[in-house]
């Protein structure tokens, strides 16, 4: 089989990889559903770059793929829309596009750090223009972009669900209202867009986790209020939505089914549920991932002006190798400064120390030679000395007990005079106070803290109660006796 040349139409979800791309000449359709792994894709974003690659570049082989152009739709849970009204006076030479990112954390903000804007002008008057903007996250279609790039595809439009709808109904039904509805019903996941003659006037994303009678209820209630908001806030009640189409995108649903639940309770509005029959023959059987993939190619065929493509500038080829030989340099010289100098630095340090090093060996050697022998003693000496190291260890020295004693000094006492006599074990301490009642109750505070007990505390070395002389009726001497 020839090689397959003409562009890929692409929708990619977190589960799956849906494509379409028509034949050229006598090469039949390529409608294929590829199954991704779970994490791979994330909210609509690339966590697994490589396993992502792999699967592409394994399903372009087998399929004789070499197309340069690809047409991916980006989920609606990755886009905004939002209206703008932009005063021209404010414009001067800002371009559209530049005005709304130079109102980016002033008047707009988003969930993502760079945004992608295209855009429609909707109306304008002398003094305003109307806009409606499409945007999504920059770095989302980058790392898409970086994807496509390295399977060799070097035209890459990304589109909105809500285009590729529009135009595969008006196609398929030959629909002339100008103001539709366009509802998508997934297995998690409800969408509603409000086109404006092909501009989309409002948009919303909602997902469930609820049963299928509580699922059915939800598109009710959210078909009905989103036509009410359009008709009585948007529109201030002037008009109102003039069709309400169905998209059912969910493999546990049958058509028949919203049929039968939704369609009856929609009096108000023309409902109806697009026919898919009509292109199965050309989708195939998967249709629910392949369906939008399909309906793409009509809106590059189409001769409406707003296509909503979003413009991503990419670096060109000479640009990328002349940084890559920016990095390689400044690679060497950062190798070359941090590793290279610092270890030749460091072995010359080596080098010096181990210098020194003999040196000094050399000096500690003549004194070894040149001082005397080292007296060996016995081991009933080296006993001696061990017991007494223990011993001498184990002594308490008199200080700690004057810090002890001096510790509970406080109030109005203070200390005139202290004294020690080692021989007799002997504290005496001079002490003053402006009240006799202090004197006693020092004498009681140290004898309670320090008296030796019949426990065996170390922290308790008085031996007996602490003796008193009065000196004169407000000074008195304390004598302590220690173990």
């Amino acid at each position: 089989m020839a090689s397959r040349k003409e562009s890929i139409n692409v929708l990619i979800t977190d589960e799956s990889i849906g494509v379409f791309q028509q034949g050229e000449k006598n090469q039949p359709v390529l409608s294929q559903m590829i199954e991704l792994d779970k994490h791979v894709i994330d909210n609509g974003y690339i966590k697994e770059p490589e396993v992502f690659l792999s699967v592409l570049k394994t399903f372009f082989k087998e399929n004789k793929i070499k197309a340069h152009r690809l047409n991916m739709i980006i989920h609606d849970q990755n886009l905004l829309i939002r209206e703008f009204v932009i005063q021209k006076s404010e414009l001067q030479k800002k371009t559209i596009v530049d005005y709304i990112h130079a109102q980016t954390g002033r008047t707009l903000h988003f969930p993502f750090e760079e945004a992608n804007i295209a855009y429609v002008v909707k109306s304008e008057t002398e003094t305003e223009i109307k806009v409606i903007g499409i945007i999504t996250d920059e770095n989302l279609l980058q790392d898409y972009y970086d994807v496509f790039d390295r399977l060799g595809i070097r035209h890459v439009n990304f589109n909105i669900p809500a285009n590729v709808l529009y135009h595969l109904n008006q196609v398929s039904n030959q629909n002339s209202a100008s103001r539709i509805m366009l509802v998508s019903v997934f297995d998690r996941m409800l969408t509603i867009n409000v086109m404006e003659d092909a501009v989309p006037a409002f948009s919303m994303i909602e997902e469930t986790e609820e049963n299928l009678e509580k699922y059915d209820e939800m598109i009710e209630n959210y078909i009905e209020r989103v036509a009410n908001y359009y008709k009585f806030n948007i529109k201030k009640g002037e008009v109102s939505i003039e069709q309400v189409v169905l998209f059912n995108f969910a493999r546990t649903i049958e058509d028949a089914h919203l049929e039968k639940q939704i369609k009856p309770e929609i009096k108000d509005l023309s409902f109806s549920i697009f026919d898919k029959q009509s292109i199965i023959q050309s989708v195939g059987e998967n249709l629910e991932v392949c369906f939008m993939a399909y309906g793409e190619q009509f809106v590059a065929k189409s001769e409406d002006i707003h296509h909503f493509h979003f413009n991503v500038e990419r670096v060109k080829p000479i640009n990328r190798y002349a940084n890559y030989l920016l990095v390689l340099a400044f690679t060497i010289f950062t190798l070359t400064t941090l590793i290279y100098i610092p270890l030749y630095t460091f072995n010359e340090d080596i080098n010096i120390q181990t210098n020194k090093n003999n040196i000094l060996q050399h000096q500690i050697d003549a004194l070894n030679n040149d001082s005397p022998d080292v007296t060996d003693y016995t081991q009933i000496e080296k006993n001696y000395s061990n017991a007494y190291d223990m011993i001498n260890d184990q002594i308490t020295n008199p200080s700690d007990y004057f810090r002890d004693l001096l510790s509970q000094v406080s109030g109005s006492l203070e200390v005139v005079r202290t004294s020690l006599n080692s021989d007799a074990n002997e504290i005496k301490i001079l002490i003053s106070s402006t009240s006799e009642m202090e004197l006693y109750e020092y004498l009681i505070l140290i004898y309670e803290a320090y008296g030796i007990t019949n426990g065996d505390d170390p922290s308790r070395w008085m031996v007996s109660q602490p003796e008193r002389r009065f000196v004169s009726s407000l000074v008195m001497e304390v004598t302590v006796y220690y173990a």
